[in-house]
């Protein structure tokens, strides 16, 4: 998966923001077939080792309209633990 760089790849929360963002199936999606893969892949049956398809998301703004894609909304610390202070018993039950 490719993003942006304001996605930190390390949070899998962000990423998957990213995916469900900024993917169009159609556009954003290419599959490689017969990509080389060593025999310890346990997603090929043993007698098709050695190949095996790999799928590239482009989870970036479009380059077509990378100005004007809606910027993305951030919560400062303070907003979110005022926001979790509210409504910690409806959302979690404690």
């Amino acid at each position: 998966m490719v993003v942006d760089e304001d996605i930190d790849v390390f949070d899998l929360r962000d990423v998957l923001w990213a995916m469900c963002s900024r993917v169009d199936p159609v556009e954003s999606v290419e599959i490689i077939r017969r990509a080389w893969s060593g025999p310890l892949d346990p997603a090929i049956p043993r007698d098709k080792k050695g190949f095996s398809s790999r799928m590239i998301i482009d989870a970036c703004r479009p380059y077509e309209w990378f100005k004007d894609f809606p910027p993305a909304i951030e919560v400062s610390p303070e907003q979110k633990e005022a926001a979790l202070k509210k409504w910690q018993k409806e959302l979690f039950g404690r």
